[in-house]
Formats: structure tokens, C-alpha cells, sequence
């Protein structure tokens, strides 16, 4: 159940074709979860500074149930920052990842809870 939301001020019109799916998975691969279980959201164009400037920023958040410890998110923080670097010229620097660990029972899925499946 891996969401990963990212909010920036990059405009729509420069994130690149085929962002979405490539950042599906990226963060598949960085969290060692199926692709298929896999949700991204962008929300572009934000009014956002960081650090007192309006230089390409985000904020981010990966949610997901497990994988989400302090030496995974580590390794996870390092690729989606070189990815987002890449891809839109974010600082590593000026992005923040929130990484939020879900309890099965918080999270329904297919009019159950990943605790009933």
C-alpha cells in the first residue's frame, strides 16, 4: 500500500513525460513492494519557499505499511533525492520526506483493512 505524495513548486510543464510512472517505480523499488500495491500523487505549481527562497522545493511523504524503519528510510531518502534531482532539479536539500509507518488495521483496501486480508 505504498503512497507516495509529493508537493512542489515545480510547474506541471516542467515535469517531464512519464514522471508518474517512473516515480511508481522508483518507489517500489525503494520501499521492496510490488509495484501493483504502488500510489502516486504529485501535486505541482504550490505556492512554497524553503529556506527563504523560491528556488525548486518540495515536501514529500511515504506511507506505508512496513519497510519504513530509521536505517531503510536512509537508503530510501538517498534514492528518491537523486531521483527528484534528476528529474526536477529539487535540491536534496530542499526536500523534506516525511516517512509515515501504517498499522494494517489503518489502512482499507478492497471494502476491507489490510488486517482482514
Amino acid at each position: 500500500m505504498p503512497c507516495f505524495i509529493l508537493f512542489t513548486n515545480v510547474s506541471a510543464s516542467a515535469i517531464p513525460d512519464g514522471f508518474l510512472l517512473e516515480t511508481s517505480k522508483i518507489i517500489a523499488k525503494a520501499i521492496r513492494k510490488p509495484e501493483s500495491y504502488v500510489t502516486v500523487r504529485i501535486h505541482p505549481d504550490q505556492m512554497m519557499s524553503h529556506g527563504g527562497t523560491i528556488e525548486p522545493c518540495a515536501n514529500s511523504e511515504l506511507q506505508a505499511i512496513g519497510h519504513i524503519s530509521a536505517e531503510e528510510n536512509i537508503q530510501m531518502s538517498k534514492e528518491i533525492s537523486e531521483f527528484l534531482q534528476q528529474k526536477l532539479s529539487i535540491d536534496p536539500k530542499r526536500n523534506y520526506i516525511k516517512f509515515t509507518n501504517m498499522e494494517r488495521f489503518e489502512v482499507g483496501y478492497g471494502g476491507t483493512t489490510f488486517a482482514a486480508l
